[in-house]
Formats: structure tokens, C-alpha cells, sequence
């Protein structure tokens, strides 16, 4: 059975569950939106994300290796979104999102200058949308910010 084809099939399983568990809560409306707005067109989306996924592996029978030579990427991004997890409040948001978007850039080949740089960008734009704009609650850390 292709990759792909699996991978789609389990995220639409997640999709569903998901878009299950909005529905159970209050939706809401497009102005007042409740706590199951997100988790149902959240669902929808992925669900459609998956379906076409689904279809698109079907149409395609390649015969690919089952390890591409660079899989070991795959193991250090899934290493370093748990210690995103694990950093995130002891270091706070701005120094682990950054060493995270920092390790993301340089995994991609990118230069110092230019990974430094995005990195610094995406930090400070996140940190503008989800503190500054939403006023959400982010962790601080000991550095402060």
C-alpha cells in the first residue's frame, strides 16, 4: 500500500475525529465563534486536504525506495518539536521558536545570514500576531520575553 495512501487515510480518520468533536461543541456563528468552531472547519479542511491526498495516490502507482536518502531530516524536525515542547517554557517562546526556525532554515541548506534573518523575521511576526495582536499569553522564560 503507497505512503501516501496510508497518510491519507489517517488524517482523514483525524479529520473526522475531529470535526466530530467540534460538532459535540457550541459551533457558534462567523461573529461570535464558539469553542467548536476551530476543531470542525478545522476537520473540514483537513478532511478535504486528505481526501485529495487519497486520490492523488491512487492515480500515481510509483515504485519509490522505502527510505529516501534523506529521511534522517525526518527524525531531527520530529526531535526538535519535542524539544520545542520541552524548552518552550523553561527558554520561553522568542529564544525556542527562533532556535527552532533556525534549525528548520539550516536544515533546508540555507545560509547563516539568510537563516538568521528569516528566522529573526518569523519569530517577530508570530510574536506580533499571538502577544501583541490577539493578546494571547505566551511563556517568558528567564530571559524575560
Amino acid at each position: 500500500m503507497p505512503r501516501d495512501l496510508v497518510s491519507g487515510l489517517f488524517w482523514l480518520a483525524v479529520a473526522i475525529f475531529a470535526a466530530l468533536q467540534g460538532l459535540a461543541l457550541n459551533l457558534g456563528s462567523l461573529n461570535r465563534p464558539g469553542p467548536g468552531f476551530f476543531p470542525f472547519w478545522g476537520g473540514v479542511v483537513l478532511g478535504v486536504l486528505s481526501v485529495v491526498l487519497i486520490v492523488r495516490s491512487r492515480r500515481r502507482a510509483t515504485t519509490r525506495p522505502p527510505v529516501h536518502p534523506e529521511s534522517w531530516k525526518l527524525l531531527v524536525v520530529v526531535g526538535a518539536l519535542l524539544a520545542y515542547l520541552l524548552l518552550l517554557e523553561p527558554l520561553g517562546f522568542v529564544a525556542v521558536t527562533f532556535l527552532f526556525l533556525l534549525l528548520l532554515f539550516r536544515l533546508e541548506r540555507r545560509g547563516w545570514g539568510f537563516s538568521a534573518v528569516s528566522a529573526a523575521i518569523g519569530t517577530l511576526a508570530s510574536y506580533a500576531l499571538f502577544q501583541v495582536w490577539l493578546r494571547t499569553q505566551l511563556p517568558t522564560g528567564p530571559f524575560g520575553f
